[in-house]
């Protein structure tokens, strides 16, 4: 994995012209959007023109940006010059949209984040909208990532504490990666997870800071969303910063899209998501070896066309493509699933010490309300039924295995949620 410059300064700026210098680099690609145009991208083609260097604006207009077939064909037709660097100045979406384009294109790129919204900006991974279905997209990661101090805590509060709340989902994430390798040996790196842990406690230690703008808390913020997309970088896929509660952010996102319905921030969503699936963990570690072997004994694991017209019922029109990115799962019978049975049993103390990972539903529900973000999907706008299919089904989105999955081996059903 190349090495990503990363520097968060009252001026930000200024160092990242001193980075193009020394590189250099001299023709530039800037993407934006408008209000991101206003924030930042503005004063960077202004700086940039003003030492001499050639910079054409991709300015994203629509009402709503979505990281989707249609924003991609508008930055490759307006970007098609093979040798410039993309300069990616906004949040989450205008940096997916950038990776991509600027990886299919063989072309580098630099971020220059306006919100400390997303763990996006130093991640390899594009979260795409193909087909209205949510896939994670290897692409590239920037080639280093300069934060205006000063232009973050500017930011608006909501895509604030939508950063604080993709970070702060980090507990149930970590805790799903540590089950992952341990019951269904995917790949796993201690390091990267403790340096992840050590990231997420620093910024969950500056929750009221960052509630309140300040300058200390936002750089703690930044310093963690950076750092969780180096994890992935490093890590060469989303493990290290997504699961479980993403799934439900990604399900009510694809909702919205099916819908019609106007997006919301992901961090907001996967803030209330690791509400829910704290409350799963408590679950678990409420239960004794003796209570998770009876259950074992007594329950029957869905078979496949039981899970596939489950998945038909959540998914949609989107269902068979579901089921086939999920098949692992879906036709997990005979000596797989009693392999499966036999690694929860026999490993039941180790699941409880990951459980025990995840602070409660209400501790991370206070972290989230200090920092002003939302913590129940009804404050978002999401009703009964989308939180109760996400809560149900929203693990089918990815083929990872996750605290729902163990739930789904145990036969535990999920309660109502709001």
């Amino acid at each position: 994995m190349p090495d990503i410059q990363s520097i968060i300064a009252q001026d930000a700026v200024e160092p990242f012209l001193q980075y193009i210098r020394q590189q250099g680099m001299n023709r530039f690609d800037l993407v934006a959007d408008a209000d991101t145009w206003q924030a930042l991208g503005e004063r960077v083609c202004g700086a940039l023109a003003a030492k001499g260097a050639e910079v054409r604006t991709v300015l994203l207009t629509d009402d709503e940006i979505i990281a989707d077939e249609e924003q991609i064909v508008q930055v490759m037709l307006d970007g098609i010059d093979p040798s410039t660097v993309f300069v990616a100045v906004g949040s989450g979406t205008i940096t997916d949209i950038t990776r991509f384009v600027s990886h299919r294109c063989g072309r580098p790129f630099i971020s220059l984040p306006t919100a400390p919204s997303v763990d996006a900006y130093s991640s390899v991974n594009s979260p795409l909208v193909v087909r209205r279905l949510k896939r994670t997209v290897n692409a590239q990661a920037p080639l280093a990532v300069f934060s205006d101090l000063d232009t973050l805590c500017s930011a608006p509060r909501p895509m604030v504490a939508a950063g604080f709340g993709d970070v702060i989902g980090k507990y149930v994430c970590l805790a799903d990666w540590q089950l992952g390798h341990l019951l269904w040996g995917e790949p796993y790196d201690a390091e990267i997870a403790g340096d992840s842990r050590r990231a997420l406690e620093r910024v969950a230690a500056q929750a009221a800071s960052i509630g309140r703008l300040e300058p200390d808390g936002i750089r703690a913020l930044m310093e963690g969303l950076i750092l969780s997309g180096i994890s992935m970088a490093r890590m060469g896929t989303s493990s290290p910063a997504s699961a479980s509660e993403h799934h439900l952010s990604h399900y009510w996102e694809m909702r919205l899209l099916q819908e019609d319905r106007p997006a919301m921030l992901h961090g907001a969503k996967v803030g209330c998501g690791a509400v829910l699936m704290a409350s799963e963990y408590e679950r678990i570690r409420a239960l004794s070896r003796e209570q998770a072997l009876a259950a074992l004994q007594r329950h029957a694991y869905p078979d496949a066309e039981t899970q596939r017209q489950q998945i038909r019922l959540a998914y949609g029109n989107l269902a068979e493509q579901v089921i086939e990115q999920h098949l692992d799962y879906v036709t997990l019978a005979g000596e797989r699933l009693r392999a499966v049975e036999t690694r929860i049993a026999e490993n039941w103390d180790a699941i409880q010490e990951i459980a025990a990972t995840v602070p409660s539903a209400a501790e991370i529900a206070r972290l989230l309300q200090l920092a002003g973000g939302a913590t129940r999907p009804k404050a978002l706008g999401l009703g009964d039924e989308e939180v109760m299919l996400a809560h149900r089904h929203g693990h089918y989105i990815r083929n990872r295995f996750t605290v729902r999955k163990l739930e789904l081996l145990l036969g535990l059903s999920i309660e109502e949620a709001s």
